[in-house]
């Protein structure tokens, strides 16, 4: 018998209960969109972490003041710390021979204005090495200059958002601007930098609304920082600096936790242990209702052997082997799963794309997740079609039809 000759034999056999047929494939079909929705989901958080990483940088390494509490303070206080200073960072260049450009930062919040035109700004004061660890792009002018640094010029590089709210029609090159009650001169001006859609540790700042100036141009008593951007040379060196930056200045701080080190590599591992128990929990529950839809599957199968037994007898009396007949109805029940997985794939990509449009999350539909739904679901008829099709070949042609 021919493969199509036995598909057409199938689809026949199961045409004679069609809502039956419908019914015990409800649990294949929401199985498998449960197994789709779930990977898609998982599928458009990954990429989205691999693009938050990359606007971060995967060799980067950023060492930031921590915020204190009552306990911390007072620990820190104890152990006469320092605090995350100039001193933190020329220690960090001269230890860890991997890593490339390193830049001490100070932040505040601050309006700018020019003319009538104002806008709230993060203010980041640092170093010409910023632009090479952060991989900042300009649009127009320069970034902050060694000369800009050693005699503190009033010079100010401007994110593209700030650029659009305070010259919509001027060229800001060459302008001044007024903050914190000093004038600065615009120098440059960034590239516009895409945003993160979620927020979170993994969004970094909104470069578009930073403003740069000279790291000597808002001092600070005994030299703190808010924070040290690294850059690592290799990135399969990241993980083994970090442990030494932390090292470093761990013991600089006299062991006080009065900072934070963040890795977006860590993060990214993290995310994916996460990833992997959200994966695990769906996944069973998916399970579960494939196993639910094998269970309907093996009961219409048998009902069918049941109801056939004449038609099985008759076959096999003219001369169909035990073969045959097993091929016969494992065919039934691998094309009842397979419609009903298509039909789950479909489902799938509509909970996918309902979740992307109504709760602004990412998904991303694999031909891994195609592929390992039509699997799923061509296992589950085998597996549970195989019993009640060898129940039918087993039966004697004479009882068949005595039976009958």
């Amino acid at each position: 018998m021919t493969t199509k000759s036995l598909l057409q034999l199938a689809a026949r056999g199961l045409a004679l209960h069609k809502l039956r047929s419908t019914l015990s494939a409800l649990g294949i079909v929401f199985g498998v969109a449960a197994v789709v929705a779930m990977l898609s989901v998982g599928e458009g958080a990954r990429r989205q972490i691999l693009a938050e990483v990359g606007r971060l940088g995967v060799n980067r390494v950023t060492v930031r003041a921590g915020a204190l509490s009552r306990g911390t303070e007072a620990e820190a206080t104890k152990l006469q710390s320092p605090g995350l200073s100039l001193a933190d960072a020329d220690a960090i260049s001269e230890v860890c021979p991997d890593v490339e450009s390193l830049a001490p930062v100070r932040t505040a919040s601050e309006q700018i204005a020019r003319d009538e035109r104002r806008a709230e700004a993060l203010l980041v004061a640092t170093t010409p090495s910023f632009a090479r660890t952060e991989e900042l792009a300009l649009a127009g002018g320069r970034f902050l200059a060694d000369a800009d640094v050693s005699d503190a010029k009033r010079v100010v590089v401007l994110g593209r958002e700030l650029v659009d709210t305070l010259f919509p029609y001027d060229e800001p090159v060459g302008s001044g601007v007024r903050i914190g009650g000093e004038w600065y001169s615009v120098v440059g001006v960034l590239a516009p930098r895409e945003l993160s859609r979620q927020g979170g540790r993994m969004s970094g700042r909104n470069l578009n609304r930073v403003a740069f100036v000279p790291l000597s141009s808002m001092p600070r008593e005994r030299g703190l920082l808010d924070e040290i951007a690294i850059r690592i040379g290799e990135s399969d060196k990241v993980r083994d600096s970090a442990r030494l930056i932390e090292s470093v200045v761990r013991r600089r701080h006299r062991g006080a936790r009065d900072f934070e080190l963040v890795v977006p590599q860590e993060l990214v591992a993290g995310y994916e242990r996460a990833r992997f128990q959200f994966n695990v929990v769906v996944g069973s529950v998916a399970a579960l209702s494939l196993l639910v839809g094998g269970i309907g599957i093996m009961n219409i199968m048998l009902a069918n052997v049941t109801e056939r037994v004449r038609e099985i007898g008759i076959r096999r009396s003219l001369g169909a082997s035990r073969e045959d007949i097993t091929r016969q109805f494992l065919a039934e029940a691998l094309l009842l799963t397979i419609v009903g997985g298509v039909a789950g794939i479909v489902l799938g990509f509509a909970l996918g794309l309902g979740i992307s449009i109504y709760a602004d999350w990412p998904t991303a539909v694999s031909v891994r997740a195609i592929a390992a739904a039509l699997v799923l679901a061509a296992a589950t008829g085998i597996g549970f079609g195989l019993y009640p099709a060898v129940q039918a070949a087993r039966s004697s042609p004479v009882e068949a039809l005595r039976r009958e």
